[in-house]
């Protein structure tokens, strides 16, 4: 209680230095949960994969990526999204990193990455607005470009165990992506 009324004491004296509407100290509390929820489950993922540290911060780097510009599945509450990252991250770091393919069977893998991305994605949180055209044909782009220098590299520098492990991540993201699109498609239909 005591927490809750020292909060409100600070966010009156952020609106009344700064001249804040009470949309733009609504808009300034989202964004500071949002970034101190974020960087705090990327802080206990860390702790969880503390082992694996360089592939996590690897994986890390792919993931947010991806998920950026391509948006994908969204749990709503902290601890489903902690759980459901923590085991997506687990997933690879433990067992899809271990399982090699041929090169020629990863490029192919992240050709079909590539297409699924791009006629897919992105897929937007129910609270986020849609894309305009635009923005929609650049984050796809974008994800796509990145995803095909990511094959040129691993073409370059294969048996790379970081390469490796970062094609099952862009893998499963769009198999991911794949599902999100279907529930996205059920939550509009209902």
């Amino acid at each position: 209680m005591k927490g809750d009324l020292r909060m409100d004491k600070i966010k009156i004296y952020i609106k009344d230095k700064y001249g804040l509407s009470n949309y733009q100290m609504a808009q300034l509390t989202f964004v500071i949960k949002s970034t101190s929820s974020e960087l705090s489950k990327i802080l206990l993922m860390g702790i969880a994969f503390q082992y694996h540290l360089k592939l996590y911060i690897f994986l890390l780097i792919i993931m947010c990526f991806l998920r950026t510009f391509s948006g994908g599945l969204h749990f709503y509450t902290y601890k489903k999204c902690l759980l459901a990252s923590t085991t997506y991250m687990g997933i690879i770091i433990f067992f899809f990193s271990k399982i090699l393919l041929p090169l020629y069977v990863q490029l192919l893998l992240l050709t079909v990455c590539i297409m699924s991305c791009y006629s897919i994605g992105p897929v937007l949180s129910k609270y986020r607005t849609h894309f305009p055209r635009k923005q929609l044909y650049f984050c796809r782009n974008i994800t796509c470009l990145n995803i095909f220098m990511y094959a040129l590299i691993l073409y370059i520098i294969p048996e790379n165990p970081y390469l490796t492990a970062g094609v099952w991540m862009i893998i499963l993201h769009s198999l991911q992506l794949f599902v999100a699109k279907i529930q996205k498609k059920g939550e509009t239909t209902q």
